[in-house]
């Protein structure tokens, strides 16, 4: 009876939403890691907040890009999909966008993967400096 229910479970697991929501945009289109890679240069703020995985509260410290973010191309042969693809890496590791946001000079954060025109779900576009969820009217232009 055990066995069964463990496989249950596994397989409930596999096949929640949460499981469906994880890597929505960390492998990209080239185009779009690079808008994103446009929106973190060198020393620009950022949080990770995932809401799929069950992230509750806005984080109120960010971090800091150490380096400029880095667009790696990703052969079809090491994602195990059927095309090429990019990633995004901050500070050395590669990002999901859609869990990514970007501070803002008004002190707003805004998701990555919305910036990137990378389709999300369950994830929310952007908080401003005290946490709280807000819309955007429309997306900001770069900083020149």
């Amino acid at each position: 009876m055990k066995p069964i229910l463990l496989t249950a479970g596994v397989v409930a697991l596999l096949f929640s939403p949460v499981a469906a929501l994880a890597d929505q945009c960390a492998y990209v289109t080239q185009k779009q890691a690079q808008a994103a890679a446009a929106y973190l240069p060198a020393g620009k703020a950022f949080v990770n907040f995932c809401e799929p995985c069950g992230d509750t509260l806005f984080p109120a410290k960010d971090s800091v890009a150490a380096a400029s973010s880095v667009v790696n191309a990703l052969p079809a042969s090491t994602t195990g999909l059927d095309q090429d693809y990019w990633e995004l890496q901050i500070n050395g590791g590669g990002v999901d966008l859609a869990y990514v946001y970007a501070k803002q000079p008004n002190g707003t954060f805004i998701n990555l993967a919305k910036l990137a025109h990378c389709p999300t779900q369950g994830v929310w576009s952007a908080y401003d400096a005290k946490g709280r969820k807000m819309k955007l009217r429309k997306l900001p232009g770069l900083q020149r």
